[in-house]
């Protein structure tokens, strides 16, 4: 490169507002320019020429960035941009950090990082966050101010109901009390004898008067109208899997999200050194295992066989010794003080060989048994923290598992979901509610309590979704009463799990909304149906006067009944469709 255009290049890096640093692989920092320089407080002369880990490594006010670096010379290659933070001045300075590789002849020679500051949007994007939930919360009073509105509206619609069904049961009660005496009065005329008082034994005359009724099969249908909320129909908690500090956060309440779309990050710092530690564990547990299962060939015992080996060759050489002084001895050739010393030369060589013998069996004993075992076991349990650790690593990635929208958790009080605040494993971050398939949430009292059952049929309709009903059917009937006081009784939770939302109904339905539910209690086709007029009651049992084809006298016969109408009640035994039954005249 010709001198001119090195300088243009310096005074371009001299001039970026980003920061540039480049690093050699031996750690020496080649080059860094004004921008960087002052983003770390640094004079360039302090820079340039330094040791890279004397300058930033041992500084904990640069953990963050020096991690960074370390991370892009082990990762073999280009980093993908991070934010880290560092300590400035006192003060805490955020910094998107990039870095790549330089290639010299096929060679890594360098590392270069380039920085930008973004401190100001970041404190600029907390605030809107900070201001965002403010407003939230001010939402969720009004909601639960207005829930709380429809609640009382509810209790006082159901306290009128109440009144009036009292108010009409006493009407009734009046009236029947009126036509009760006046029915006892009038009893010697024998008007209501064959009404009243049915005689099964005594066939009745059929009178011209006496009306009658022929029974054929009609459908008859049941319903019970409730008030719900709907809420969604399948929802995700997003729980912590691991215990760390938030990272990053990518989505915010009331985003829309596909499976697989990564909702935050987790930070890995203590992850990643985790999984080092572990790493060298590992390592030197598996390299005690190899050791001791190859124990026999190690240098421990080829040392402890060498010794005794040379250990019984001093003692051949003590009993040759010994011999050749008896030899000598016998022979007065040598004093018996220079053969008692050869015996004992002897002696000390025979027990240095049982003392090399029990070295032996203790240096092979230490490649079986128990130490081989827990070897095993150490090398074991050294696998799983590794596989831990890298699970861990992995988990640190936050990702929804189905389609829907980002619902926040209730507030904790560690704060909200932001960068650096800590999170417990199993802690609730998230929920992301499923909206292509709502339910409607409601609660009936316990006088209708029995009426309503899993898998009936319903269908909605509400204010906020004027002319679209959906379909559903009844998901859950709670065994349990809600807690809290209930002016109009127990009230037991009901669950209705509408149809797949298609077209507009999928544009208008929020969870949130209001909802009128209707519940099929009672659908029959094919019902026999009888006017109330033609039933009798007696002893608890219901009866109904049947007028065979072709005869001039009915029968009293016994029949079983189902629902009552306001006109009419369900035969469920005792008679069949085409029969003719008497009415009361």
């Amino acid at each position: 490169m010709t001198a001119p255009n090195f300088a243009m290049l310096q005074a371009i890096l001299d001039n970026l507002s980003d920061g540039v640093l480049v690093i050699d692989f031996d750690s020496s920092i080649r080059m860094a320019n004004p921008a960087f320089c002052q983003m770390f407080a640094l004079a360039n002369d302090d820079v340039v020429g330094r040791n890279f880990g004397e300058l930033f490594v041992l500084s904990e006010d640069f953990d963050a960035f020096s991690e960074a670096v370390l991370d892009a010379v082990t990762k073999h290659g280009d980093v993908d941009k991070r934010v880290v933070q560092i300590r400035s001045e006192e003060k805490l300075v955020s910094l998107t950090f990039t870095a790549s590789l330089l290639m010299e002849a096929g060679e890594r020679t360098a590392v270069i990082v380039t920085l930008s500051d973004i401190t100001e949007i970041r404190e600029l994007r907390d605030t809107q966050l900070l201001q965002a939930e403010v407003i939230g919360d001010q939402l969720g009073q009004l909601r639960d101010a207005y829930r709380d509105l429809e609640s009382r509206n509810e209790a006082l619609q159901t306290m009128t109901q109440r009144v009036r069904a009292v108010r009409g049961v006493a009407i009734t009660f009046v009236a029947v009390l009126f036509l009760g005496i006046g029915a006892w009065y009038l009893r010697p005329l024998d008007l209501f004898n064959a009404v009243v008082a049915p005689n099964p034994s005594v066939p009745i005359e059929l009178a011209a008067q006496r009306p009658t009724f022929i029974v054929s099969p009609r459908d008859l249908s049941s319903t019970i109208n409730l008030r719900g909320n709907l809420s969604p129909g399948r929802a995700a908690e997003i729980v912590s899997p691991i215990e760390s500090h938030v990272s990053t956060v990518y989505v915010s309440p009331g985003d829309l999200v596909m499976a697989g779309d990564r909702l935050l990050d987790l930070e890995t710092g203590n992850l990643a050194a985790e999984l080092r530690q572990a790493e060298v564990d590992n390592i030197q547990a598996t390299e005690r295992l190899t050791e001791l299962e190859n124990w026999e060939n190690s240098a421990d015992v080829a040392r402890s066989r060498r010794a005794l080996r040379q250990a019984k060759v001093a003692l051949d050489d003590a009993e040759l010794q010994l011999s050749r002084n008896q030899f000598l001895l016998d022979r007065g050739l040598i004093p018996s003080s220079q053969f008692e010393e050869a015996e004992r030369n002897r002696e000390s060589r025979r027990l240095e060989v049982e003392e090399a013998e029990r070295e032996l069996k203790l240096v092979e004993s230490k490649g079986t048994g128990d130490p081989l075992r827990i070897a095993r076991l150490q090398a074991q349990s050294s696998d799983e923290r590794l596989q831990t650790a890298q699970a861990n690593l992995e988990l640190a990635q936050v990702s929804t598992p189905i389609n829907g929208i980002v619902i926040s958790a209730p507030r904790s009080q560690a704060g909200p979901l932001a960068r650096g605040r800590p999170v417990s494993q199993g802690e609730l971050l998230l929920t992301v509610a499923d909206m292509e398939q709502l339910s409607v949430v409601t609660s009936v009292d316990e006088v209708d309590l029995h009426k309503v059952k899993a898998g009936q049929d319903a269908w909605i309709s509400g204010p906020g979704f004027a002319n679209i009903q959906v379909d559903g059917q009844v998901e859950r009937v709670s065994s349990r009463a809600l807690s809290g006081a209930h002016r109009g009784g127990p009230q037991f939770e009901i669950v209705i799990l509408l149809d797949k939302l298609e077209g507009p109904a999928l544009e208008k339905l929020r969870v949130g909304m209001s909802a009128f539910v209707t519940i099929v209690i009672h659908d029959q086709k094919d019902a026999l149906l009888v006017p109330l007029s033609a039933v009798q009651q007696r002893n608890g049992k219901a009866w109904l006067y049947i007028l065979p084809e072709g005869e001039t006298e009915a029968e009293l016969r016994e029949v079983e009944t189902g629902l009552t109408t306001l006109d009419s009640v369900e035969v469920l035994k005792g008679l069949a469709a085409g029969e003719t039954v008497l009415l009361s005249p």
